[in-house]
């Protein structure tokens, strides 16, 4: 018996039980890779792009500046030239023209700032051996000119006293992922808000800072003299769960400030007692959401007197499950529902997405949504930016029910949807609709050249998807205007959240955007 003993000891001894993996390889992976660079691309223009683009960023100086533009600056902080079309169709064309944007900011000669912006110059460029400029045509030329910048950074003075602004907030999100485990969940796309609110009810704006899985969020008190105290622990308002978004607002009529947060596929409601201490209603009646959720507006849409919730709904990101892209990519309808939650009065909340006509186009990829009585009939009414196609203006029919009526009032706007901003920038008594959506260089050199053809309809709705932001003007009639282009602020780059705000006090609104996408230290693709 010991002899078996040792014979089976042996034979496992001398098993190797490692797992031995042979992964099949993507079908055609290596004809997808070759297109991230340029130089291997199909398309002649991105293949000019590339080269062109490399001697510009090498030595800006190799373009033909009209006399006497550049030494108008005595210092320059920004000098970008962006290609953002080409017209070569053939290999044997031995020149090109190029569409160009181009930014020059800095210090004046003079003294002061001043900004150049020429957003539709062109520049011809003919191939030797090398590309070379030939011609540069800046066309309309935008100046604007000021005494000294209007605003300074002052992040470090209000909260570098904190401990967790240089342990946590100064770090940026590349430093976290890597160092945080990755099965907190941390990721690198970096959605998450701030809120402003006084949660102590002492008469100051605190601030209520969302943070990714894993980083604890934080409440930053208002200490009256320009700094920030942290209070989260103490508040009880440390979440380490991802949070998109949070609100706050007096869901429970009691007058003060409760903390609604949206995180992953959840709603977390969190009450509070009258002291600036927060605690989660477990049963304020919120389900798990269908897909990842990105953002909530909040309004007394049927005018009872308690704020309703509605919610935004991104995509089917559920662990275990076959990702589906956006389809079709320009105009998609497989997005998760969005939900519309009424408050009954008493602390909790019921789903009346069905109920109020909401589940009406409601499948779309929703980043953002807010409300205004655009029609000034007395109830408020939503909008939806919509990522990947077409968004929402949802008409309150005043009797607890909703309409559809973008497509009506001619603010669809068929892009990348990201927020979603109202405000009466022309004075006229009536609330305009500006949206965030996606200015991309790159998008419009490929759907805007020559070779590209997709079908009238299609490719117009592809141009749609790099063009850029969009302002509607109201008409008072129940329809907008689209003013973007005349009114100069379609370019906001790769744009996300954006708002109405009189940053000079001259009582007119002007329009701030936030902008960015994952980046390095390269700052080129912003």
């Amino acid at each position: 018996m010991r002899a078996l003993f040792l014979t089976l000891f042996v034979l496992q001894a001398q098993t190797d039980y490692r797992v031995k993996t042979n992964p099949p390889r993507a079908a055609g992976v290596e004809r997808i890779l070759t297109k991230s660079d340029a130089r291997e691309d199909h398309w002649l223009g991105e293949q000019d792009y590339e080269a062109i683009n490399a001697l510009i960023q090498k030595d800006k100086r190799i373009l033909p500046w009209p006399a006497g533009l550049l030494e108008r600056f005595r210092k320059l902080d920004v000098w970008e030239v962006k290609i953002v079309a080409s017209n070569r169709e053939r290999a044997d064309e031995t020149s090109t023209t190029l569409g160009l944007r181009i930014e020059l900011g800095g210090e004046a000669a003079g003294g002061g700032r001043l900004t150049l912006i020429a957003p539709s110059a062109r520049a011809e460029f003919v191939r030797a051996s090398t590309w070379s400029a030939r011609k540069l045509e800046l066309g309309p030329v935008r100046e604007t000119s000021a005494r000294a910048p209007g605003f300074i950074d002052i992040t470090e003075r209000a909260l570098g006293h904190n401990t967790i602004y240089r342990e946590q907030l100064a770090k940026g999100l590349d430093d976290w992922r890597a160092v945080l485990d990755e099965a907190t969940g941390v990721d690198v796309y970096g959605h998450n808000g701030i809120s402003v609110g006084d949660y102590n009810g002492d008469g100051l704006e605190d601030l209520y800072v969302c943070q990714p899985s894993g980083l604890p969020n934080r409440l930053l008190r208002n200490n009256g003299d320009g700094t920030f105290d942290d209070v989260s622990a103490t508040a009880g308002v440390d979440v380490l769960d991802a949070t998109t978004m949070a609100l706050f607002a007096d869901f429970d009529n009691d007058r003060d400030q409760d903390l609604l947060l949206v995180a992953g596929t959840q709603i977390v409601l969190m009450v509070n007692d009258g002291k600036g201490h927060y605690s989660r209603r477990a049963s304020a009646g919120f389900a798990r959401a269908a897909g990842t959720l990105t953002s909530a507006a909040v309004a007394d849409f049927d005018r009872d007197g308690w704020l309703d919730i509605y919610v935004c709904a991104y995509d089917f990101w559920t662990a275990g499950a076959t990702y589906d892209a956006p389809t079709p990519y320009y105009d998609a309808t497989n997005g998760p529902p969005n939900q519309l939650y009424r408050n009954r009065g008493n602390g909790t909340f019921v789903d009346v997405t069905a109920a109020s006509g909401m589940n009406a186009n409601n499948n779309r990829f929703s980043f953002a949504a807010a409300w205004a009585d655009y029609d000034r009939d007395g109830w408020p009414d939503l909008y939806v930016a919509n990522d990947f196609g077409r968004n929402n203006l949802y008409r309150n029919r005043g009797d607890g029910t909703f309409e559809d009526v973008a497509a009506r009032a001619g603010v669809e706007d068929l892009g990348a949807g990201m927020s979603v901003s109202w405000g009466d920038y022309d004075g006229d008594g009536w609330l305009d609709i500006y949206i965030s959506n996606m200015w991309s260089s790159a998008g419009q050199r490929l759907t805007y050249n020559p070779a590209f053809t997709a079908g009238r309809e299609r490719q117009a709705a592809f141009q749609r998807q790099a063009k850029g932001n969009s302002l509607f003007r109201n008409k008072g009639d129940g329809t907008f205007e689209d003013v973007s282009e005349k009114a100069g602020v379609e370019f906001g780059r790769w744009a996300w959240g954006s708002g109405f705000v009189d940053c000079d006090n001259d009582g007119r609104l002007d329009l701030l955007v936030k902008n960015g996408y994952i980046t390095g230290p390269d700052t080129h693709d912003l």
